[in-house]
């Protein structure tokens, strides 16, 4: 009797250890993908899609083999000491995306009065989804889009404030001078971005757009 009560008790401890394993795991994997995906979530759910692995320790190291995705099927890697094991995962996420407020048409200026905030299961969107209104406003329709169509990256282009072979000023900053030349544009872009500009000398630099033209800091 006391060596089958032993042999329960063992069975009993081993049983509580792995409980306690996995719904650490468990948490890690939540904790991981919460940073994964950049924005306010209203819900993540983690499905396992194959059976979760037996690990010996409390605190894997765990890693995304694809860390662009944010949802949808993904791998993850878990490391106890040297041994690595991989879980298969789908993840789905709830949370805000953009869709359209009113008819769009294309060439049209985006601005807050053309979209809104929606929410849902983004897993079930393309993964092009606009998450956030900044990322929408001040770019172009490239076509029409429909009142309420979520709207997609695909759909807007940058609201380019230069485009590539304009003429524009260049103003280069050093140490104790400042020089004012002219340039061409090798690329398009907008207000703060990085452009490259060949100057008449043939030289090719790069500086930062501003309304006064392309600063080139030498200092």
């Amino acid at each position: 009797m006391i060596k089958i009560a032993k042999l329960i008790l063992t069975i009993f401890i081993l049983f509580s250890w792995n409980n306690v394993l996995a719904n650490s795991l468990d948490k890690q994997i939540n904790n991981l993908i919460s940073q994964q995906f950049g924005h306010k979530a209203d819900d993540i759910l983690i499905t396992y899609l194959t059976a979760k692995p037996q690990l010996n320790c409390k605190t894997p190291t765990l890693s995304l083999l694809n860390k662009k995705k944010q949802w949808g099927n993904m791998t993850i890697s878990a490391q106890c000491n040297n041994k690595k094991k991989f879980i298969q995962i789908n993840v789905a996420v709830k949370g805000n995306y953009i869709v359209a407020k009113q008819a769009i048409s294309a060439g049209t200026l985006i601005n807050e009065d053309y979209i809104q905030i929606q929410s849902g299961w983004l897993d079930k969107l393309p993964s092009t989804v606009i998450l956030d209104g900044v990322d929408a406003i001040n770019h172009i329709a490239l076509r029409n889009i429909n009142l309420g169509e979520p709207i997609k990256t695909t759909m807007l282009q940058k609201n380019w404030q230069v485009k590539a072979g304009q003429i524009i000023k260049v103003i280069i900053n050093g140490e104790g001078y400042e020089i004012t030349t002219n340039g061409k544009t090798l690329n398009n872009a907008i207000l703060n971005d990085k452009i490259k500009v060949k100057l008449n000398s043939d030289k090719i630099v790069e500086g930062t757009l501003t309304h006064q033209g392309v600063i080139i800091s030498n200092k």
